[in-house]
């Protein structure tokens, strides 16, 4: 990996990635840069949406994107105002996005499968003055967003009495002479807000700074096609949002969930040659008959991470594509890309850190632990941070006063500088792709009568992620079924994450520490164990 120089502080026991070089000052916008990219090439494909069809150009992006900002603009819409986006990968996201990005406005992106619960958590956070989402969400939105009223836009699917953004798309004498606003505060002005749980509790809105969206795109360029099937709620969406918009390579989107079928035909279709794949997408991937060396020739860069990956996985993979580089990388939404790793020679390493980026493995007591010694993984980018929007205490949390961030992982850096991410001391569990707390689940498991303890714990699944199982004492005396307890979740927890897919255990006592917290790890080694014996 010598195209990641790491270096090792022996004195403070910090591990370093190579110095960031800016290719722009603070006071670039990264909607500037967008505008003169886009505006560049202007007959060049931006994104081909593969449910209509629409091929849509980087002049004809810029071109609606500029109206929707002038639109934002004669509303009074300017930083800090923030804008909403809750939908899924469809033909004018793009353009609404951009147009945040030329206002200034920050977009506050949140994932459309959400719960009304949780909708309305997340969007009171910020409050967006304008929502764009679906015609089929409407109604949700409302009711997540009845205290403040905000004007709703739809994307797709118009809804009578709804305005649709088409409306917004009208020429304008001046667009020809448009120019992006300036930043009112620099580099570290917040350009984009997602959704995170952080270490505890419900998702947290990360305000994501102007200067942090300047990612490196060392093995990217403008003729390659891209896809991932994240929307832009997800870091890597809103990766591959940027990698269209600034380095001009065509995006391939649709609003189609996951399926190796599907995913051979696009490939196939569209000559994909850039892919961001999470581990279960590539395991179903790897055990369907139709994916061939032929059908995925033209990809040449894999791209992997957001939990374990097999190496029987990572092997077929390569069989499948063997001139394609595989990638992975470890980073978390507050602070972007932290390590990056290719090949299969390291393959379970998250990888060497990447540039300007600096590391330290803190045991409990807040010392600095050197080679080999397993701690929890701290981050500094050199990049400004406004941390959790509206909530200053949990970023004192994450941020210390130094500016590192506490990812809430454990691991550890070998000889050879690689970092290995060994567990998660957060409990922040992802199933099919969603987030969900452990601790919202046993809330609710706890509101029946006949439970008097319980603990929620995640039984990994390649394919679908940490699929949630409970460990249940029973109150003495009265009796409760398995199926009882799992109905109870799903009729107060609809969404898909939070339902016990792993199943319930009943247990005597729950394993704790001498101050009677819950052991969770002990907890599921309890919960396997009993549902290896009832097999």
């Amino acid at each position: 990996m010598e195209g990641f120089p790491t270096t090792y502080d022996a004195q403070n026991r910090i591990w370093s990635g190579a110095k960031r070089v800016p290719t722009y000052t603070e006071e670039t916008s990264i909607g500037k840069i967008i505008c003169n990219v886009m505006r560049n090439w202007p007959n060049n494909v931006c994104q081909i949406n593969d449910v209509d069809g629409v091929e849509l150009t980087f002049g004809q992006g810029i071109t609606w994107a500029i109206r929707i900002a002038q639109i934002f603009k004669s509303k009074g819409l300017k930083y800090p105002d923030v804008i909403g986006i809750t939908a899924r990968n469809s033909t004018y996201v793009t353009p609404v996005a951009v147009a945040c990005l030329l206002n200034g406005t920050p977009f506050h992106a949140v994932n459309p499968v959400s719960d009304e619960v949780t909708l309305t958590h997340i969007l009171s956070i910020t409050k967006p003055t304008v929502l764009f989402c679906e015609g089929q969400d409407v109604e949700k939105v409302r009711a997540a967003t009845k205290a403040w009223q905000p004007e709703i836009f739809t994307v797709v699917d118009p809804i009578e009495g709804v305005p649709h953004i088409d409306t917004l798309l009208a020429p304008t004498s001046t667009e020809i002479l448009y120019q992006p606003e300036l930043l009112k505060e620099g580099g570290e002005q917040t350009m984009a807000i997602l959704c995170s749980s952080g270490t505890t509790g419900l998702p947290k809105a990360v305000c994501i700074s102007n200067q942090t969206l300047f990612l490196e795109y060392f093995i990217m360029n403008s003729e390659l096609v891209t896809f991932s099937a994240s929307g832009l709620d997800w870091y890597s969406g809103l990766t591959s949002f940027l990698l269209s918009t600034v380095i001009g390579s065509t995006r391939i989107i649709t609003n189609k969930p996951f399926a190796p079928d599907y995913f051979v035909e696009l490939v196939k279709k569209y000559k994909i040659n850039f892919v961001i794949l999470p581990p279960r997408h590539m395991s179903a991937l790897t055990a369907y008959p139709g994916a061939t060396k032929e059908a995925l020739a033209s990809i040449s860069t894999i791209n992997y991470g957001g939990g374990f990956t097999s190496m029987t996985t990572m092997k077929k993979m390569q069989e499948l594509c063997p001139d394609a580089m595989l990638c992975s990388g470890y980073g978390m939404t507050e602070v972007g890309g932290v390590a990056f790793n290719f090949g299969l020679d390291n393959a379970n390493a998250a990888g060497k850190p990447l540039t300007g980026i600096r590391i330290r493995i803190v045991d409990e007591a807040g010392k600095n632990l050197g080679y080999n010694k397993t701690g929890e993984i701290y981050v500094h980018t050199g990049l400004p941070w406004k941390g959790y929007y509206g909530n200053p205490i949990e970023t004192r949390r994450t941020q210390d006063d130094k500016g590192w961030v506490h990812t809430g992982d454990l691991g550890y850096f070998d000889d050879t500088n690689l970092l290995y991410v060994v567990d998660r001391k957060k409990e922040i569990f992802k199933y099919q792709g969603n987030h969900y707390c452990p601790s919202e689940i046993e809330g609710v498991i706890s509101e029946l009568p006949e439970v008097d303890e319980v603990c929620v714990i995640s039984i990994y699944n390649e394919q679908q992620g940490d699929a949630a199982g409970a460990l249940v004492v029973k109150r003495q005396g009265t009796a409760i079924t398995p199926k009882e307890i799992a109905d109870h979740v799903a009729k107060r927890l609809p969404s898909i994450q939070k339902q016990l897919h792993a199943g319930v255990q009943f247990t005597d006592k729950l394993p704790a520490n001498p101050n009677g917290k819950t052991l969770r790890r002990l907890a599921r080694e309890e919960f396997v164990a009993k549902k290896d014996a009832g097999k």
